[in-house]
């Protein structure tokens, strides 16, 4: 397999080749739990009625439904102008209210201490280490004191007899999946890179808590998905 690539511009053209399919590939190539993690994600965050709550890297907006379910504004936030257009298609179809930014997840123009929660899916993948911190430093940014986090990821599981198995069908089966949906393998095979190169939240967990947040991983699916949870300390001084 080839390296992964973490570039904006590189990450930004191969999620704008991918929005067409990408809603239904992930159920598809997931058997349905990429739906249930997005679910999860959504309910650990704890959001309120009135909340604002912030989905970063937001994709189509897959998650808005679940968010809007506990009444709940949403500010999106994606740079891929692709899946921008397919949130307002979204949002005009469900006929959801929603702050859409094409933008920058790293570096956005949401005020400070202006989100109460912030919940993003399957986005923290495609960052280096680098963007990681920036993106960490974002999050605490633009949450309220006591605002809480969930990210979810996919992830490679380890010690489990089935990793390998797990390992080789992100690797392979679901480059094959996209090839059949949208007639380009490339697409969904460096998203297995980012998946293999990414391990799980384990890797980047440190980086949020160097940011200023209080948080913790969760696993789900014996590791085949992990989490980060937590929340922006109260104190002004963290």
């Amino acid at each position: 397999m080839p390296a992964a690539n973490h570039d904006d511009a590189y990450v930004r053209n191969l999620f704008d080749r991918m929005g067409p399919t990408y809603d239904a590939i992930n159920l598809v190539s997931s058997f349905g739990f990429s739906e249930f993690w997005r679910w999860q994600c959504v309910r650990t965050a704890n959001i309120r009625p009135g909340d604002r709550v912030c989905d970063m890297m937001a994709g189509s907006g897959e998650c808005w439904r679940h968010i809007h379910a506990h009444g709940a504004s949403v500010v999106s936030v994606d740079f891929s102008k692709v899946m921008a257009e397919r949130q307002v298609r979204r949002g005009n179809r469900l006929r959801l209210p929603v702050d859409i930014r094409c933008e920058n997840a790293l570096e956005c123009s949401i005020a400070d201490g202006s989100i109460d929660r912030v919940v993003g899916a399957f986005g923290l993948k495609t960052l280096d280490t680098d963007a990681t911190r920036r993106f960490a430093l974002e999050i605490h940014r633009i949450l309220r004191p006591g605002g809480r986090i969930s990210l979810v990821e996919i992830s490679h599981p380890e010690g489990w007899w089935l990793a390998g198995v797990y390992r080789w069908y992100v690797g392979h089966a679901i480059p094959l999946v996209g090839k059949v949906f949208l007639g380009d393998v490339e697409c969904y095979r460096m998203l297995g890179v980012y998946t293999r190169e990414f391990g799980s939240c384990d890797r980047v967990v440190a980086l949020f808590a160097d940011a200023g947040l209080e948080v913790s991983v969760r696993r789900h699916f014996f590791g085949c998905a992990t989490s980060i949870v937590g929340s922006r300390p109260r104190s002004t001084d963290s």
